[in-house]
This record gives structure tokens, C-alpha cells and sequence, in this order.
């Protein structure tokens, strides 16, 4: 029996395991979080996308050139590609959740694999001289206790060696939440709300802009827009998990 064996056998003597999602006994299997079932219904982002905006394009659509899709081709966007790794609804939004707002800080490890298990991620991330996780006003991280796109960025910076820079980027004002602002209203909301206070270490720097969760894109955009103008020469946008908008038919990762 090996280490991590007698680690199970351990944990099922004194602590009965179940999963986040369903509830379901896992004490007979050597997944500590998710049961299998849950982990198979995890919703990742298959379909076909726009390399430039992130956009679905439809199971019937094909990945597009640099110029963009239909969605935003002739569009000026502050970032040069998006990527999402799965949809926000399910399982996934429940492991997001209990990460974020029931202080189960062990779970950004999970997510962390999941995000590293799709091809396009590890493609883009050897091309990526920093990452910068998008960040947190300080009142919001110290009530939380952490920036959860921060240890993301840091669990990519495990597996490939690249610098995360922190304290760089930063948010200057303690927004109101965007959760139920209309897209309108989020863009006012954020309205210079980030600020880069070195300008010039990102200078000609290829930056991966690294975030949870995404719904209008209005909050990512404001901070590729500052890395920009700040002169980095390209901004890459990853994404944990992207709301799907309904109303439009394909995902909003644009403002």
C-alpha cells in the first residue's frame, strides 16, 4: 500500500468524506473532493471559439483566423485572445463558490488542475513572459483572506516557471459588486477602478491575465486596457469559467 493509500484509509477512520457537489460518500473512493460522476459533468468550453474574443461559435462553427469572429471582427478589444476552460453552472460553479465565499482555500489546487487539463492553456502559457492575476481591492482580499485569481495565477507559476506579478496591477477602488449590475452599470461601476504602478516593468511584455470567473467581460477588459496602455506588446486573457449569456446565444468575453 502506498503513501497516499494509507493517507485514505487514515481520513475514512476519523473523517467521513462527501462530495462538494452531490453530497455522494466518497469514503470507498480516492477522490478527496468530487465523485466521479461529478467529476464527468464537469462543463468544459468544447465547442468551437473565436482564438480572438472567446465567443462559441455554434456546433457548427470553426476556429477563426486572428481577425476574429462575426462577434468581433473590425472591434478594437484590450486584449489580443481569450480563453475559457468551462462554463460556469454545475458542478464547476459549485467548487468555484464554496472556493470563494465559504473559505475552503484548499480547493484552488482542484481548480487549478482543471484549468491545466485543457490543450489551448498549456499552448499559450510557454509564449507568456508574466502572469498577472486579476486583482482584488484590499479590503475585499483581507475580509476574504485571499485573492482567488492570485492563487490560480500561482498554481500556473508551479507548473511552468513563470513570474507572477501582484502587486502591479492593482485596484484603487473598493467597487460595489458587479453581480447584479447590468453590463451598463458594470462599466461605470469599474470605471478606473485599476491602476499599474510601474508602467514600464510591463513594457513589451506578453501578459497572461488570469481571472475566475467571467459574465459581461467588463472587469477583464478594464485591466487588459490598463496593461496595455502601460505597454505591454500583447495581453491574453484565461479564464477559469465564463457564464454562457442566453440572451445572445453565445458567451459574452467582451464588453
Amino acid at each position: 500500500m502506498v503513501v497516499h493509500e494509507y493517507l485514505h484509509a487514515f481520513l475514512d477512520i476519523f473523517y467521513s468524506r462527501s462530495c462538494l457537489h452531490c453530497n455522494s460518500n466518497l469514503n470507498s473512493s480516492y477522490d478527496l473532493y468530487l465523485c466521479a460522476d461529478c467529476t464527468k459533468r464537469i462543463s468544459y468550453v468544447r465547442a468551437a471559439h473565436c482564438i480572438r474574443c472567446g465567443a462559441a461559435l455554434g456546433p457548427h462553427g470553426i476556429s477563426t483566423a486572428p481577425e476574429g469572429c462575426m462577434q468581433c471582427e473590425g472591434r478594437r478589444l484590450p486584449f489580443t485572445t481569450a480563453i475559457s476552460v468551462t462554463y460556469y453552472e454545475g458542478v464547476i460553479k459549485t467548487l468555484i463558490h464554496k472556493f470563494k465565499y465559504s473559505g475552503q482555500k484548499f480547493l484552488f489546487h482542484t481548480l487549478n488542475d482543471i484549468m491545466l487539463s485543457q490543450n489551448a492553456v498549456k499552448e499559450i502559457i510557454p509564449n507568456i513572459d508574466v502572469i498577472v492575476p486579476v486583482p482584488l481591492h484590499w479590503m475585499k482580499k483581507m475580509r476574504r483572506g485571499f485573492n482567488q485569481s492570485e492563487l490560480l495565477a500561482q498554481g500556473i507559476q508551479r507548473y511552468f516557471s513563470k513570474p507572477v506579478s501582484t502587486n502591479n496591477l492593482c485596484r484603487i477602488r473598493n467597487t460595489a459588486s458587479q453581480t447584479q449590475l447590468s453590463k451598463r452599470q458594470r462599466q461605470v461601476n469599474i470605471w478606473n477602478a485599476f491602476r499599474v504602478n510601474d508602467p514600464e516593468s510591463f513594457r513589451e511584455k506578453r501578459i497572461l491575465l488570469v481571472d475566475d470567473v467571467l459574465t459581461t467581460g467588463v472587469t477583464a477588459a478594464e485591466c487588459a486596457k490598463k496593461l496595455k496602455q502601460s505597454g505591454a506588446r500583447s495581453v491574453h486573457l484565461l479564464i477559469l469559467a465564463t457564464a454562457k449569456d442566453p440572451g445572445a446565444g453565445h458567451d459574452s468575453l467582451f464588453p
